[in-house]
């Protein structure tokens, strides 16, 4: 890979965000930004997922929930077959995010952005 190219997939994640967005930092979508613009998205391989990642394989259709409740984020597995991590602990039941966790779904890394950050 060229310098060139590597500084065109960085710049992106330096921006300041207009909005929330989950950001895909490894995986087959890599460098892909999703707007969190509702109060529930559904991660998944569908086409009707609000995050959809259909490109792994190793998504479930329905694989996790995001929900934001009072500027809050939080996620839960949807019974996947591959299960869902937050910073690398495997989550059970639903966990609070903040800014900057890192989310695998599948063989997908995910990192939550707050805007402005």
């Amino acid at each position: 890979m060229s310098l060139q190219t590597e500084l065109l997939q960085i710049i992106p994640r330096l921006q300041a965000l207009e909005e929330d967005a989950l950001e895909v930092l490894n995986g087959p979508e890599d460098g892909r930004l999703f707007p969190l613009t509702a109060g529930a998205l559904t991660i998944g391989r569908v086409e009707s997922a609000e995050v959809c990642l259909g490109l792994d394989v190793s998504v479930s259709r329905s694989h996790a929930r995001l929900t934001r409740n009072e500027g809050r984020y939080f996620i839960e597995d949807l019974g996947s077959t591959h299960g869902t991590c937050v910073n690398g602990e495997v989550l059970r039941g639903q966990a609070k995010l903040k800014d900057d966790d890192q989310i695998l779904i599948g063989s997908t890394l995910l990192r939550l952005r707050r805007k402005g950050m």
